[in-house]
């Protein structure tokens, strides 16, 4: 088709069009899609595939990515993750409050009192 074909609101509408940017040219865009990918490149990688495979799928789908790029980012993700998991105490916390509710506090105390009479039968026994 002819631009000169065009009607004024398509020629402004072919002109937005034409000002799009990619989004791989944004600052930042690659290294949040590896991010956004990461669970998956894992698994890829873990049934055999390569970088080189991967990178080509990306770039297949309209968003262009060299092996190295996509290797460095997802290598420095994964990194990152592994840092971030090396910083969370790998125990954890109880559940329980650290005081005792009163109610349940008399309760224990009452049952860990020696009861009188399975000590004097105590003491009976202990001098025979």
């Amino acid at each position: 088709m002819n631009q000169s074909e065009l009607s004024p609101i398509e020629k402004a509408i072919a002109r937005k069009i034409d000002k799009t940017k990619d989004k791989a040219s944004k600052p930042g865009y690659l290294r949040t899609l590896v991010a956004k990918l990461h669970l998956r490149i894992e698994a890829a990688l873990a049934r055999g595939c390569e970088y080189d495979d991967l990178a080509e799928s990306i770039t297949e789908s309209g968003v262009k990515i060299s092996t190295a790029t996509l290797k460095q980012y997802h290598t420095e993700y994964r990194r990152s993750l592994n840092e971030e998991a090396e910083d969370q105490p790998n125990t954890v916390k109880s559940i329980l409050p650290t005081e005792l509710p009163k109610e349940i506090e008399e309760i224990s105390e009452r049952v860990n009192q020696p009861n009188q009479k399975q000590s004097a039968i105590d003491k009976l026994f202990a001098s025979k």
